[in-house]
């Protein structure tokens, strides 16, 4: 099992920044990795959204999220996958001022298939600081 977290402040609005996070049919256009993505809306603040994505190999696995955009809190947990025994997390995005966003993610995953811890961490732990700025960047597009 591999857990990372991040915080980091950027320079964003935090309103431009969940609207990005939360547009999952969008992803597969700037999340590197992600290949297609079906999202079922569950009513206001509920998506149950299912990946594919290829990573080491190609994975799929269905999460049902949890929004609320007047706390800036998405959280996450896995509902079934072919690859994945877990899949949980959160974003927390906090108004920093001056159109800046504190910006505080954390995820919690482990694979149903060997894969070496240096590998892992790599996988979580390495992409993270590259995809916060790819969703700080499709938010700054947002008009």
């Amino acid at each position: 099992m591999a857990k990372a977290d991040i915080q980091k402040t950027v320079d964003v609005e935090k309103a431009k920044l969940f609207s990005a996070i939360t547009r999952y049919e969008e992803y597969p256009k700037f999340v590197d990795g992600c290949t297609g993505v079906q999202v079922e809306r569950k009513g206001p603040g509920h998506a149950r959204v299912t990946y594919k994505v290829s990573m080491m190999r190609d994975i799929q696995y269905t999460l049902d999220h949890v929004e609320d955009e007047a706390s800036g809190r998405v959280e996450w947990k896995l509902v079934a996958s072919d690859s994945l025994k877990a899949n949980t997390g959160r974003w927390i995005l906090k108004d920093a001022g001056t159109g800046k966003t504190a910006v505080a993610y954390e995820i919690d995953i482990d694979f149903n298939f060997p894969v070496p811890g240096f590998v892992l961490s790599k996988l979580v732990k390495g992409s993270l600081p590259s995809m916060i700025e790819g969703f700080v960047k499709r938010a700054r597009k947002a008009k």
